[in-house]
């Protein structure tokens, strides 16, 4: 496959966005019919055995979504690894808690970092619809448990989960076949408990961000310029003093950048798989070093960079460009950046110190006379 087709493989437009509305057992439910689902990046947790995944390259990490209409819910559920929404749009009732004991709104920019070991469940409180981006953590999340409300209701609704955990209709369980039995309500009591400051604490609203300058080493070159925002981890950050809004692992990194009007990242390359969400901004994604390729990222898009090929990311319209970016682990993203940056950078007085952070040249430098 050429570097071309292999970087448009990887863009994932909102006109590649396959919606799946059977993939999990509570699709039939009367205020969950019609709900869609979308796996970008890694399979995630679907039950559906035929959904559609874009990428299925592993990334540490699977990057879905989920579309309600006004009054839609996704019932309640429970992961094992870390799960985060971003909001692109709409107004949503985030529930915790397997009678809803606690609950918060979010809206578009804002992004919520729901705990593992506890039931969530999402409701589309607003006029219009929704579109939430998910992240869930490693390239094997390890499924869902559901509450056993919803798997009552969803066998009446003939809906079940197979011994694979896929939704079979009743009237196909062949005779002697398993399906997936509620757990208990004395297991049930041994799921973890929050209290509402805790909770807050893991939302980084939209007007609440804290954007840092010269967190990368290449804006501190004019025509490079960016701001970070951090969110979850480290990640794709180079600034010594960055301040980690959610403060519990993930197992990847998350951090919102901004681009100023016609500016780049600048030319650089990771060792692992980074995805960014074009979220309202329309980019341009160039890949390769002798021979460069570019592909247009409409605003929506999910994109896939690969391990090892130099990058840049482009704004190329005339206001500023918000999007996020996520990472591997929770350490920071080593970022190997294009030996004519280093040097321009230096020549401007930065340099990289031991830690990878962007420092004055001067006083990592050393001088002798």
């Amino acid at each position: 496959m050429s570097l071309e087709s292999e970087l448009r493989r990887r863009v994932v437009t909102p006109a590649d966005f396959v919606a799946d509305t059977s993939a999990f057992v509570d699709v039939h439910l009367p205020r969950s019919a019609g709900k869609t689902s979308f796996s970008f990046i890694g399979a995630g947790v679907t039950q559906n055995e035929d959904a559609k995944t874009n990428i299925v390259e592993p990334h540490g990490f699977c990057v879905g979504a989920a579309g309600l209409q006004p009054g839609m819910i996704n019932n309640a559920h429970l992961h094992y690894t870390a799960e985060v929404f971003v909001c692109r749009s709409g107004m949503w009732k985030m529930a915790i808690g397997l009678d809803d004991q606690l609950a918060l709104t979010i809206g578009p920019g804002d992004i919520f970092a729901v705990p593992t070991w506890v039931f969530r469940s999402f409701e589309n409180v607003g006029t219009s619809d929704g579109f939430l981006y998910t992240f869930l953590g490693g390239d094997d999340p390890g499924g869902i448990l559901w509450s056993p409300r919803v798997l009552e209701l969803a066998r009446e609704s003939g809906l079940v989960l197979d011994e694979t955990e896929k939704v079979t209709k009743v009237e196909d369980v062949v005779r002697g076949a398993l399906t997936l039995k509620p757990v208990s309500p004395e297991a049930l009591a041994k799921i973890d408990r929050y209290s509402p400051e805790e909770i807050e604490a893991r939302v980084v609203r939209n007007d609440a961000r804290r954007w840092q300058e010269h967190a990368l080493l290449a804006s501190v070159i004019p025509q490079h310029h960016s701001c970070v925002a951090p969110v979850i981890g480290v990640g794709f950050n180079q600034h010594r003093r960055h301040h980690i809004a959610i403060t519990y692992p993930h197992g990847f990194s998350v951090n919102w950048l901004r681009l100023d009007a016609g500016s780049s990242l600048g030319r650089h390359r990771v060792a692992s798989p980074v995805a960014l969400l074009a979220m309202d901004a329309d980019l341009v994604v160039e890949l390769g070093d002798a021979a460069v390729v570019s592909c247009e990222v409409p605003a929506g898009s999910v994109v896939s960079l690969p391990a090892g090929e130099w990058r840049d990311v482009r704004n190329p319209k005339g206001g500023p460009a918000e999007f996020v970016i996520a990472s591997n682990g929770d350490g920071r993203c080593p970022i190997e950046w294009s030996p004519t940056l280093v040097k321009a950078a230096r020549d401007l007085g930065y340099v990289l110190d031991a830690s990878g952070c962007v420092a004055p040249r001067e006083l990592v430098e050393r001088h002798f006379g």
